[in-house]
């Protein structure tokens, strides 16, 4: 391909043989087509080296390395050889939907405020069965409030402007082995903002076994230094100790269950998220869509603490939450009739996907694969 393209859509793979011909051709499909496909192959020894040589294709590039770099200095290589005007990521297990890249663009075009844009995304299981939705923040109010303890969005369905990273020297940075995008999308967030489509773009795979407990927790203790810093970027005047962080996490976000320990605590560490919420709005006063921001995190707040047995503090926090959302009870009282309808409906397997927007309840197995991946 001479003339630049507009689009580089940035793939690393090692050995996903096994999905990566789906995937490539995902891509190859796209109903935009001004764009290169840079495929990083990080020493692969499965077979994925011929699958992609077999690829015939001007749009794609594939660049090998020699010895298994790992998936941070892959996405870092790859960004400095990309040419696009935006950068797509996507990974070699996923599956793109044909309008995906003619969607982001079409919005990044209209709105050059923004600077990385993902999307909602359909869950499937290792043969590609649809298990779920999986919902993120969709506008930068949401974006800022959900990234000060979970990542904000889903890496595969991410497409930013590659001048942002020119303009301010950023790449992923390789002290982050794992979160690696998480880290990047709250440095990129410093200078622009974000937002999410509503519309899934994505399959998004969930593997259950790739992911061993030690990896696990080297993840979840990289993810919450990047929470703690940017609560301390962010707000400034908050103070709060890592193992609250972790704690908030494990609580409000998920990743690991939460201890019994935690559990016997839940009024107090509610108190906490809420004392982090009124830093959040007071550094955010009169932007649009506070207020809903505040009904939803008071009935998420409810859904934890009114639970039996009542823990002391309970009536304190209720004040706290009627005076957020004044119609709370009426909320939260659909939420228990809806709660008890799940439970008495029969499971049947033409039964419609489960929605899992980030941080809510649903099926706890699958939200916490997902969570494995982000």
């Amino acid at each position: 391909m001479s003339e630049q393209p507009v689009v580089t859509v940035l793939m690393s793979a090692f050995n996903d043989a096994a999905f990566l011909s789906e995937a490539v051709e995902s891509i190859l499909r796209q109903t935009f087509g001004n764009f290169e496909f840079l495929v990083i192959d990080d020493g692969s020894t499965d077979g994925s080296a011929r699958l992609l040589a077999a690829v015939r294709d001007p749009r794609m590039r594939v660049v090998r390395n020699e010895e298994h770099l790992g998936l941070t200095r892959s996405l870092k290589t790859g960004v400095e050889l990309a040419r696009g005007q935006y950068i797509a990521r996507m990974d070699a297990d996923d599956v793109a939907l044909p309008e995906r890249l003619e969607k982001q663009v079409a919005l990044l075009m209209k709105r050059p405020e923004i600077g990385i844009l993902g999307s909602a995304c359909y869950i499937i299981d290792q043969v590609g069965r649809e298990v779920g939705l999986l919902q993120m923040p969709e506008d930068d109010l949401q974006i800022h409030w959900t990234s000060l303890l979970a990542n904000p969005f889903a890496h595969p369905t991410i497409m930013f402007r590659r001048d942002v990273l020119i303009s301010r020297n950023l790449n992923y940075d390789e002290a982050f082995q794992t979160t690696q995008d998480y880290d990047l999308w709250m440095r990129m967030l410093r200078y622009t903002c974000g937002a999410n489509l509503g519309e899934p773009l994505m399959r998004y795979r969930t593997h259950g076994n790739r992911v061993t407990n030690k990896f696990r927790e080297v993840q979840l203790r990289n993810h919450d230094i990047v929470a703690l810093r940017t609560m301390q970027e962010q707000l400034p005047d908050f103070a709060i100790p890592s193992e609250q962080v972790s704690q908030l996490r494990e609580l409000f976000v998920g990743g690991s269950g939460p201890s019994r320990d935690l559990q016997a605590h839940r009024a107090t560490l509610a108190a906490t998220y809420l004392d982090l919420l009124d830093a959040f709005v007071s550094h955010h006063p009169e932007e649009p869509g506070l207020q809903g921001l505040q009904r939803q995190e008071a009935l998420k707040v409810a859904r934890l603490v009114f639970r039996w047995p009542l823990q002391p503090g309970c009536v304190r926090i209720g004040r706290r939450l009627m005076a957020m959302h004044p119609g709370l009870p009426w909320s939260y009282s659909i939420h228990l009739w809806n709660a008890v309808c799940r439970r008495l409906r029969p499971r049947t397997l033409n039964s419609a996907p489960l929605r899992c927007g980030w941080g809510q309840s649903g099926d706890r197995q699958n939200n916490r694969a997902v969570r494995q991946r982000l």
